[in-house]
């Protein structure tokens, strides 16, 4: 049971990293973000790495390591992409998918299997992020079809889609890095090769111009000068600080129990990020959703405590 509210700081983190990274997108380059972000997350991982040492090293990390770089660079890319062109309320939820994927991909990879009661808790939580997209309100009754006309007419939701399915794959072997390493070395590990990877890309892409008729879409994107490098200096070390607790938690959890059950307790950030949307970015149908966050924390609890 003390897993829970460990994958639960790690939600709270993945919603204040996507928090962030929808805000900060304004202003800086996609790729650059990414790069910088992850390195500083690497930085901070790896300064802590002095103090407590470099664990033993499993035959299966290096394997493992590669696979996870390589389904997370695809899976942040259509990640930024999505937050660049949709409200975080609505592109968020469809991350719920990834417990679902998860019950076949984590059978498949690690061969964990759910109980009865934890299959019933991820698929509430995966329902409760699906009521999130619906635009209920205002004395309206929701209707169970919005979301699939949402897939059909919001590009950035299609992508995100993709993304929980990617992750559905990448954190099977997140795992196998922490069984063969340690959580805080397998963090630094692939967020420096992660930031190596976006830098790389950044550089060669320049990536301003990929992303410059996404952002200009936005409704109500207004264009903001970029930051100083002072400035800059702190929101990297900011948001890699975010990124380090998210992954020394998540990684910390994988240890304790199996991965769909850690995954769907860090969708839980579906609801704190919808309550970001509407508090901090002011956007809308944030009344109407709230059902579908009872409904979240419900499958939660039956994890907890019967998973």
């Amino acid at each position: 049971m003390f897993w829970f509210p460990i994958a639960l700081l790690g939600a709270i983190s993945q919603a204040a990293y996507s928090f962030s990274i929808k805000v900060l997108l304004r202003r800086i380059p996609p790729f650059f973000l990414a790069g910088y972000s992850f390195l500083a997350g690497s930085l901070i991982l790896f300064s802590l790495i002095l103090f407590s040492g470099i664990p033993p090293l499993g035959q299966g990390l290096f394997p493992a390591v590669a696979a996870t770089v390589a389904i997370n660079t695809v899976a942040t890319v259509l990640f930024y992409r999505a937050l660049s062109t949709t409200d975080l309320s609505l592109c968020v939820p469809i991350l719920a998918f990834t417990p679902v994927f998860l019950i076949l991909t984590s059978f498949i990879i690690l061969g964990e299997i759910p109980s009865p009661a934890g299959a019933v808790g991820i698929f509430l939580v995966a329902s409760g992020a699906f009521l999130l997209t619906q635009k209920s309100g205002h004395g309206q009754s929701a209707s169970l079809h919005t979301p699939f006309l949402t897939l059909r007419y919001d590009a950035g939701v299609r992508s995100m889609l993709i993304v929980a399915f990617l992750y559905s794959l990448s954190v099977n072997y997140d795992k196998e890095v922490v069984l063969n390493s340690s959580p805080l070395f397998g963090s630094a590990l692939i967020l420096f090769l992660l930031a190596i990877v976006f830098l790389l890309i950044a550089v060669l892409t320049r990536s301003t111009r990929l992303f410059a008729v996404q952002n200009s879409l936005e409704p109500g994107s207004v264009p903001s000068d970029p930051p100083s490098p002072h400035s800059l200096f702190f929101i990297y070390g900011a948001v890699g600080m975010i990124l380090a607790i998210e992954g020394i938690s998540i990684n910390t959890a994988y240890t304790m129990t199996i991965v769909p059950y850690v995954i769907t307790i860090k969708r839980l950030s579906i609801f704190f990020s919808v309550l970001f949307g509407g508090l901090l970015l002011h956007e809308e149908h944030i009344r109407g959703r709230m059902f579908g966050a009872f409904v979240m924390i419900a499958g939660a609890m039956v994890i907890g405590l019967w998973g």
